[in-house]
């Protein structure tokens, strides 16, 4: 794979780092685990925070924190009215008290009487049984992580904000399967899943995606289906100048020509498109924000979900490797054009109004996820009209997927073990004439909106 490069494929998006064993307040597998996975995805989690969980919070990390608790309130379009200088202490004690300090900055939140009524009333503090909160305790960084991460989706609770989903709900006399059709694109806008998002999510028993990312054997085939394994390099394979375009743009994310030469055009093309998604931020910053895809599959993982994969790692390579060479070569001009449009802001009229138009989209569909405008999103979503005219890319991804997949939820839903499902599949799958909704409905199934 490439270093630094956002991952590659249809659904390419791997987790960052292997599971740590964390210690936690009460139990680690019960809390520590999953809210510690928060906190990353919140954008509270200072760099290497994993390395000494049970040490005491340091103020340096304080700081990262309190920066990034500050970064969430203004996300969610809370007002300062002061900024106050907050106290970096390291008792339990301290360290609640300057996240409330923070929180008394904006206006608009019901903070209670003082820190401990708000921590207490909000669940954000648990401790050790009846009113055994031990605040005098020194607080570790994995317990100021777990509070943080607490503290951020309690203020979005509070405000009804969070990221809704494009959610539906199906059910039999046997099970309930929640159908939420993601967006490939990781931003911190994204976070955290609103209450009602992370309930459905909790309330079911097995969850399932269009790959189990952790499928070593399956990584392993995609690794080697994007590369040229016959003798040959990309070189062979397209014009002189499209090579040296495209060598040049990845030795700017520290990829040399040495491993970008070995690199077929559709697993380049793919890596282009999700630059042009992540529009000017920098890839270490967006490594800190999974896709929401990923972001429940760690969910599900941590919370001992039974994991499924409805389709798998060498599906999709052997998809996207079946693509005719000549579009996958034309793909990654476009792509080219498109990148060098956004770094520059400069390039041809149309091309640099094309990668404008190609930013803004992915933002609108950002916001339609957020606020689960389903109407919206297909309306903007051009699959109908891309596989009735017939473009290669738009069949290949749709054309048998989309009945494959429903087979699929069938299945679930008569599995006769009582178990809720929640199935985590790219939006487009879900809307259209041929999508997976429309097709359960034909098939006699009623698929509602889960309400907001």
């Amino acid at each position: 794979m490439f270093k630094k490069v956002l991952s590659l494929g249809l659904m390419t998006v791997m987790l960052a780092s292997s599971v740590s064993v964390f210690a936690g307040e009460v139990d680690p597998a019960k809390w520590a685990l999953s809210e510690l996975n928060d906190a990353e995805a919140y954008g509270v989690a200072p760099k290497d925070f994993e390395k000494g969980l049970n040490n005491v919070v340091s103020p340096e990390q304080m700081s990262f924190i309190i920066q990034g608790l500050r970064n969430k309130c203004i996300e969610a379009k809370l007002v300062a009215s002061t900024n106050t200088e907050v106290k970096l202490g390291t008792t339990r004690g301290e360290v609640l008290e300057a996240y409330y300090t923070v929180l008394k900055d904006y206006s608009g939140l019901d903070l209670k009487n003082d820190y401990i009524a708000y921590m207490s009333e909000n669940q954000i503090i648990k401790g050790y049984g009846k009113e055994d909160l031990r605040l005098q305790q020194p607080c570790t960084v994995q317990e100021a992580l777990v509070f943080a991460s607490r503290v951020v989706e309690s203020v979005y609770d509070q405000l009804g904000l969070g990221t809704d989903g494009f959610l539906w709900e199906v059910s039999d006399e046997n099970n309930t399967i929640y159908l939420l059709g993601t967006v490939h694109i990781g931003k911190s806008e994204v976070y955290p899943l609103s209450k009602g998002l992370r309930k459905a999510i909790e309330a079911s028993d097995k969850v399932s995606f269009e790959v189990d990312f952790a499928n070593q054997e399956g990584m392993m085939y995609l690794a080697q289906k994007q590369m040229y394994l016959d003798g040959t390099t990309l070189d062979n394979h397209v014009d002189e100048e499209t090579y040296k375009r495209i060598v040049a743009l990845m030795e700017q994310y520290g990829v040399p020509e040495e491993q970008t030469k070995y690199y077929k055009p559709w697993a380049l093309s793919n890596t282009l498109t999700a630059l042009t998604a992540q529009d000017t931020e920098s890839l270490e910053a967006v490594a800190t924000y999974p896709v929401i895809d990923a972001y429940v599959y760690s969910k599900a993982l941590l919370e001992d979900k039974e994991i499924l994969e409805i389709e798998g790692y060498a599906f999709q390579a052997d998809l996207l490797d079946g693509i005719p060479v000549d579009y996958q070569i034309q793909s990654l001009k476009a792509g080219l054009d498109m990148v060098e449009a956004i770094q520059s802001g400069e390039g041809n009229a149309e091309t640099a109004e094309a990668a404008q138009a190609e930013v803004e989209m992915m933002n609108s569909w950002i916001q339609m996820m957020k606020v689960r405008d389903i109407e919206g999103f297909e309306a903007s979503y051009p699959k109908d009209s891309g596989i009735e005219s017939g473009d290669i890319m738009t069949k290949a991804l749709f054309e048998g997927r989309d009945a494959h997949m429903t087979e699929k939820v069938v299945e679930y839903l008569n599995d006769t073990t009582d178990a809720n499902y929640f199935v985590a599949v790219g939006a487009g799958h879900m809307i259209g004439k041929e999508g997976i909704v429309k097709r359960l409905q034909e098939l006699g199934y009623t698929v509602k909106v889960v309400e907001r």
